[in-house]
């Protein structure tokens, strides 16, 4: 079902976080790497959204908009949060907890940097293209490229050594 109610009407901003919340949770999720406060981002984005809700004039972009507000959310929360070693047993299995942890990869993918996650994130989880990447962490195709590639270079220079 896309998202094509009327913008400025409440039951279709509710109906619009009650589809893509599971999605914005996964997309908070993969750039804090903590339970809590991917909920804290997508809280804060609901709250953005609503305030900003009547301003939208594409009903067919609101799940790209919403998701915009999230990653956005999330990289300004990761700023604040202070790097910290996530364990698994921490993790809600209920939403985007990985099936099975790879604690090498886990490790070597904390060390990224914030912008490195992101893409990485969007990317290789969710399927975007660079330039779409580039667009939701707002930043130059060449640059999500660039931390695309900084990023897998670390990973398999990790993964390598360990």
């Amino acid at each position: 079902m896309a998202l094509t109610e009327p913008i400025s009407d409440a039951d279709g901003f509710e109906s619009a976080i009650r589809m893509e919340s599971g999605r914005l949770f996964a997309v908070a999720y993969s750039i804090l790497r903590d339970v809590q406060e991917a909920e804290d981002a997508v809280q804060e984005t609901m709250e953005l959204a609503w305030r900003s809700w009547s301003t939208l004039r594409d009903p067919l972009k609101r799940a790209a908009w919403l998701r915009q507000i999230c990653v956005r959310r999330a990289l300004r929360l990761r700023r604040r949060v202070l790097p910290r070693l996530w364990l698994a047993d921490r993790l809600d299995t209920d939403r985007a907890a990985p099936l099975q942890s790879d604690p090498d990869l886990d490790r070597s993918y904390r060390r990224l940097t914030r912008q490195q996650r992101a893409v990485i994130a969007l990317h290789y989880e969710y399927g975007y293209t660079i330039d779409e990447c580039a667009h939701l962490i707002g930043c130059a195709p060449g640059t999500a490229r660039s931390h695309l590639a900084r990023a897998l270079t670390t990973m398999r220079k990790d993964l390598q050594n360990e």
